[in-house]
């Protein structure tokens, strides 16, 4: 079936690469390129862009993870205007197969596939192979999805998770919670487990601590934490990885996660030491009469660069393999 092209499309940035095949149970993954969204009126136009870069290769199929839902044929992107069908775009380009998945249910997907190489285990446990997973990622939002395993087959579950409440575990967090709640009403995970969310964060515990917040990046907040140089940006950083092993264990409690919480997106991997000493497994732990439920369920941070990538050929793969 190789090669087949995957690609990872958001509202600004429309990333394609090829899958060539496999080594040791890795995907080959070469001729990656990265388009501007903006400038393509159409998928079909930015897939052609793609294809014309590639030389005269001919691929025999695609699966393209997008950032929106994807329901049966049809697929209406949420931050660009494009709009096509599956069956149309596989009979335009002559492809075997072509596939659109939702951009974190390939996220969730790729959690099959990756090995201890791309993994930092933040909390130890004992992973049981045939349950299910969950994953998360702070990025510009807080993506959440699920994976379960369905006779051998791994099934994607996409979610929208990261707008549940976020919940307080200490009498602080119920003030930071309360201030952030007199600003912007509902206070959604995301608000705050997010890269936007460490800022908001920020001038939450500012509040609480009677203290004129800076105008500051996420990037300000945890370099001046990483560096010890401000006690404001300690407490966020420090609280930001409270909430985040707080978060991690209730998606453990609501998808059964015995298969192990995973982590994704760029923000966590660039501060994975505070991370480990923060107080992650102790507020992943802690949950009651169930403490003993997420004890053994470890937690891991994914630092595989394509990961959308390799969830997205994942995908193809096992649809192909069963006839989808």
């Amino acid at each position: 079936m190789y090669p087949y092209i995957v690609a990872d499309i958001g509202g600004t940035n429309a990333r394609f690469a090829l899958v060539t095949g496999k080594s040791q149970g890795n995907f080959l993954i070469d001729h990656i390129h990265v388009l501007n969204a903006r400038e393509y009126p159409s998928c079909s136009m930015a897939l052609r862009a793609y294809l014309e870069k590639l030389g005269g290769i001919r691929p025999l199929s695609a699966c393209l993870a997008i950032a929106g839902p994807v329901v049966g044929d049809t697929v209406r992107m949420t931050n660009l205007s494009w709009e096509f069908s599956c069956m149309d775009m596989a009979k335009e380009f002559g492809f075997q197969h072509f596939v659109a998945m939702n951009d974190f249910a390939a996220v969730a997907a790729a959690c099959s596939q990756l090995t201890d190489d791309h993994l930092i285990t933040v909390k130890k446990g004992v992973e049981d192979n045939s349950s299910a997973k969950a994953v998360f990622g702070p990025g510009t939002g807080l993506g959440v999805a699920g994976l379960v395993n369905h006779n051998g087959a791994w099934l994607p579950v996409p979610c929208e998770g990261g707008h549940v409440n976020v919940a307080p575990a200490t009498p602080f967090e119920a003030d930071v919670i309360k201030a952030a709640m007199a600003v912007h009403g509902h206070v959604s995970a995301e608000l705050f487990i997010s890269g936007p969310g460490l800022v908001n964060l920020y001038k939450a515990i500012c509040a609480v601590r009677g203290e004129q917040a800076l105008e500051a990046t996420p990037a300000d907040i945890t370099q001046g934490a990483l560096a010890n140089t401000d006690d404001s940006y300690s407490a966020t950083l420090g609280t930001f990885c409270s909430f985040i092993g707080s978060f991690a264990g209730n998606l453990a409690l609501t998808y059964g996660a015995k298969g192990g919480i995973y982590m994704a997106g760029g923000i966590l991997p660039r501060f994975s030491d505070y991370l480990l000493a923060s107080t992650f497994t102790e507020r992943f732990s802690n949950k009651g009469v169930m403490s003993h439920y997420v004890q053994t369920i470890p937690a891991k941070l994914i630092v595989h660069p394509e990961t959308a990538f390799v969830g997205a050929a994942a995908w193809l793969e096992q649809q192909v393999a069963r006839g989808g």
